[in-house]
């Protein structure tokens, strides 16, 4: 029997999958943009000659107290790279007048070594560097309240500031369009009481609340007021490829500057979907399956390639396991897509559970399988989704289930994509 070998991204490594020919569809892919001959170089240029602004030194005077927004763990921004390129163009300004602020959103806090890994150690030498804390109230100062009703208060030490710095990368995102520009705002360095309201359910079942749709949609405009709101000063905004090279760095206004580095996105990334498939294999790799709850994003991204009734199987390595004690708790405690929409509808919505809500959607609809071998993610029941940590047994139970003529198709980096029909 002839067969087809694809590799797919799983954790830091690859699996190689073997499947019959007959079942084979399509692997998607697009040509990515090749990485920056010289990331440093292009950074530093940016930060001279941003979008739509003047130079970053220029417009900073010494005696400002800034905040760097950085983007946490779960995200693979390199930072690294950006803020010493920023506190090198900041030079003038004492390293105690400016503090990183990590723009955790409702993620948990980033530890000390987790910090050296992303930023190094002469970043953590030269400023202070926190983690934000959504829940602390405290630490929130409060800004006003947007249009559409969100009361927003955000980290005090970011609005206590002269000048804001909002750094992070944009693809994708499942509900809010595209990552990076306003997002290091509201969610980034938001109360949970702002986030929660902005995520909230009402804004989550809009048709324009969608991955790649921005124009319409409440949840993007939302955040875009609120970080007007804030007065963010200046962004510095990358582009990566799949191995995680920066492709493109797009500095300046928060708007002109995060709408150029979407559209640059856009030309390589936006793929037609054609044929929906009935199978569809699905991965990111780290550190978007660095825990289940990242990893969900690429079965939300894949949702769009699978016909009504397929399957999806996602490839997870999860090493962190599920993400968070309350997406843990409610994966596990229901055994059908309806009862979790119905106890969030009844007794209400958070954003730490925006995952739980939209992955029921798409059960609902649509069958979805993990491949992984975390211990954790066992406590699934099966009756809401199959958790294996064989790709083989995956493909050879989905076949029987849905057919031994059904077509697999394969996303890798799923989340890269913008699916145009």
């Amino acid at each position: 029997m002839k067969t087809k070998i694809v590799q797919m991204p799983y954790g830091r490594e690859f699996l190689y999958i073997r499947i019959p020919a007959k079942n084979f569809q399509k692997i998607y892919t697009f040509k990515e943009p090749l990485g920056l001959k010289d990331e440093k170089k292009e950074i530093e240029i940016s930060l001279r000659s941003p979008i739509k602004k003047h130079s970053l030194s220029s417009i900073i005077d010494s005696k400002d107290r800034v905040s760097i927004l950085i983007s946490d763990i779960t995200r693979p921004v390199p930072s690294n790279k950006i803020v010493p390129a920023i506190l090198n163009s900041l030079e003038d300004i004492p390293g105690k007048n400016i503090i990183g602020v990590i723009a955790t959103g409702l993620h948990r806090s980033n530890t000390k070594q987790e910090l050296k890994t992303m930023l190094g150690h002469d970043v953590l030498k030269k400023i202070k560097v926190v983690n934000h804390d959504a829940f602390d109230k405290e630490k929130l100062a409060y800004v006003g309240n947007t249009s559409r009703g969100t009361e927003l208060e955000i980290n005090k030490l970011v609005r206590n500031s002269d000048k804001i710095i909002a750094t992070g990368y944009i693809e994708p995102h499942e509900f809010a369009g595209f990552t990076g520009g306003r997002k290091s705002i509201l969610p980034g360095v938001s109360g949970s009481n702002a986030i929660n309201y902005n995520h909230r359910l009402e804004n989550l079942d809009h048709p324009k609340a969608k991955i790649g749709i921005l124009e319409g949609n409440p949840i993007h405009e939302d955040m875009v007021e609120a970080a007007k709101m804030a007065n963010v000063d200046f962004i510095v905004n990358v582009v990566l490829n799949s191995k995680k090279e920066i492709t493109k760095v797009v500095a300046g206004d928060m708007i002109k500057a995060h709408q150029e580095g979407i559209s640059f996105y856009k030309k390589y990334a936006q793929v037609r979907i054609d044929e929906p498939t009935d199978i569809i294999v699905t991965s990111s790799g780290f550190p978007l399956d660095i825990n289940f709850y990242q990893a969900v994003k690429s079965i939300i991204a894949a949702e769009p390639f699978v016909v009504e009734g397929g399957t999806i199987i996602l490839l997870a390595k999860c090493e962190k396991g599920f993400g968070g004690d309350m997406f843990y708790k409610w994966m596990t405690s229901f055994s059908s897509p309806a009862d979790i929409i119905k106890k969030i509808q009844r007794k209400g919505y958070r954003a730490d559970i925006d995952h739980c809500y939209l992955l029921a959607r798409i059960l609902e609809k649509k069958d979805i399988i993990v491949v992984s071998k975390q211990q954790s993610l066992q406590d699934i029941k099966d009756s809401l989704l199959k958790v294996t940590s064989s790709i083989e047994k995956a493909i050879s139970y989905t076949l029987n289930k849905k057919g031994k003529n059904s077509k697999i198709a394969f996303l890798p980096y799923a989340t890269h994509f913008v699916p145009k029909f």
